[in-house]
């Protein structure tokens, strides 16, 4: 499911002032938990839920894992396979095998002219009982911060009563995320999302130079 939006700037001047936020762990089961939901309804992010087999999204990359198809260990978020039933085993996930190392997803300035401001993934499966650490760095390789949770149930048979969301948004951007769990053994993440949404004031301050811009015009045709 892939989604994709563009904004042009004319003639504004904008000083920086990043804000940034971390969000998560929450509990996810479906698209419309995502606390980004309307701008996927509104096709500003892509949505990456891994169902066509692939982790083919633009502008993104991951470090190490693959795309695992339904089956007895699978752990998809809930609502792929079409049904809010507790079993996340009917769809697919991103996998990989050393869950201390973890995943690093890493995104491009190519897809918006920009580095994504909004960045997140779903956990859906790790070690019984381990500690999830979910990190989000900035274009420049420097880190933005640290989440952690302990939310790892009693089993690995798709269970999606445990499945948990994090995310960073920084209007500076974000050139990577990193999901790792200690202790040792398998990691499973779904429902990666990212997308380049302009803040609120910065929206205002574009407004008020395309407000000025069309006033110029109008006093050069008068």
């Amino acid at each position: 499911m892939k989604h994709s939006f563009s904004f042009t700037v004319l003639a504004v001047t904008l000083l920086p002032v990043w804000a940034t936020a971390q969000i998560g762990p929450q509990p996810y089961l479906q698209t419309s938990d995502s606390p980004w939901a309307a701008y996927l309804n509104n096709g500003m992010f892509y949505l990456e839920n891994m169902e066509d087999g692939a982790l083919n999204t633009p502008g993104v990359s991951a470090s190490v894992g693959n795309v695992i198809g339904p089956g007895g260990l699978t752990d998809s978020v809930d609502g792929d396979d079409g049904n809010i039933d507790g079993d996340g085993r009917q769809g697919r996930s991103f996998f990989t095998s050393n869950g201390i190392n973890g995943i690093t997803f890493t995104f491009s300035s190519g897809t918006y002219g920009s580095l994504p401001t909004h960045a997140g993934l779903v956990w859906t499966d790790g070690q019984t009982n381990g500690t999830t650490r979910f990190e989000a760095f900035d274009g420049n390789g420097a880190s933005l911060g640290v989440i952690t949770g302990s939310h790892a149930g009693s089993g690995f048979n798709g269970q999606t009563n445990e499945d948990r969301f994090y995310g960073w948004v920084h209007n500076g951007g974000i050139g990577s995320i990193k999901i790792n769990h200690t202790p040792s053994g398998g990691l499973e993440i779904d429902h990666l999302q990212y997308g380049a949404v302009p803040e609120p004031a910065t929206m205002s301050v574009m407004g008020l130079g395309l407000a000025a811009l069309a006033a110029r015009r109008r006093r050069r045709s008068q």
